[in-house]
């Protein structure tokens, strides 16, 4: 069991046995005369209600970290999973405000550690609530705008909903990481695109249209220029059977004679 949970034992159960013993004396008290339990009963209400809203403000203190969300319209895209939510942001909408918050976490932490300075129980007790809470620092939601009808008066009158179509947390090392993944291979393919078992169909025509642009529909070995695409191929400088990926750096405009020349080397 988490150490977070364990917490909430002694925050949520004590104060509710603690209420529970009063509310037990008060009745008591009550039938021997003494007290008027109707008296008592709000004013216990209103402790358990205090102290279940300190133990949550505990709670929320011990497991903070600083945490953005990023929303991302998906309206007339392609369907993404995670991977394809947090590579379509990146490469989209860039890295300025993961940027921003990174550099917040940053600052938080080290004014954390700063002040925990000479203890260093509490900064490795600090250090590790960071760890288990490092998810939380981005997420990720992916919706799409759905046109929907109300009828009145037997006409139909459009409106707008918005409706969340998958939703993912990463950790700030994670993002960092997959923004390293993604600037080594220019923005042009993402994870899903480097990692698919099947390369060859990982070749789509956008991905072909976007290299014969690139090289100027001329061959990269002898120079032909083919314009009309007769004898243009799309060639992997790596082969796929050598672990070449079908990815703009491992590809290139060649015509079928240097193509066939080239062979499976």
């Amino acid at each position: 069991m988490k150490k977070s949970i364990l917490l909430l034992i002694p925050l949520g159960i004590l104060p509710l046995l603690l209420g529970v013993l009063i509310g037990f004396v008060a009745v008591r008290l009550d039938t021997q005369g003494l007290v008027d339990a109707t008296f008592v009963i709000p004013l216990l209400l209103l402790f358990l209600l205090a102290s279940t809203g300190v133990g949550y403000l505990v709670y929320k203190y011990l497991n903070y970290y600083p945490a953005i969300k990023l929303d991302i319209e998906l309206t007339n895209k392609n369907k993404m999973d995670n991977n394809d939510l947090i590579d379509f942001y990146i490469i989209n909408f860039g890295t300025e405000q993961i940027d921003n918050h990174i550099k917040k976490i940053n600052e938080w932490k080290n004014s954390k550690i700063d002040a925990y300075k000479g203890n260093e129980k509490k900064v490795a007790k600090f250090q590790g609530r960071c760890l288990k809470n490092q998810q939380k620092a981005f997420k990720f939601i992916g919706y799409r705008v759905q046109t929907r009808y109300r009828q009145v008066n037997y006409v139909k009158h459009p409106y707008k909903v918005e409706k969340i179509s998958n939703q993912v947390a990463a950790s700030d090392q994670f993002i960092l990481n997959r923004i390293a993944f993604l600037k080594a291979h220019d923005y042009d393919v993402t994870f899903n695109q480097y990692t698919k078992t099947d390369q060859r169909k990982a070749m789509t025509k956008k991905l072909r249209d976007k290299i014969k642009e690139r090289d100027n529909y001329t061959c990269q070995e002898c120079g032909k220029h083919m314009p009309d695409e007769v004898g243009l191929q799309i060639d992997h400088i790596v082969p796929i059977a050598k672990g070449g990926k079908s990815t703009p750096t491992n590809l290139r405009v060649l015509c079928s004679k240097c193509n066939g020349r080239k062979g499976g080397k």
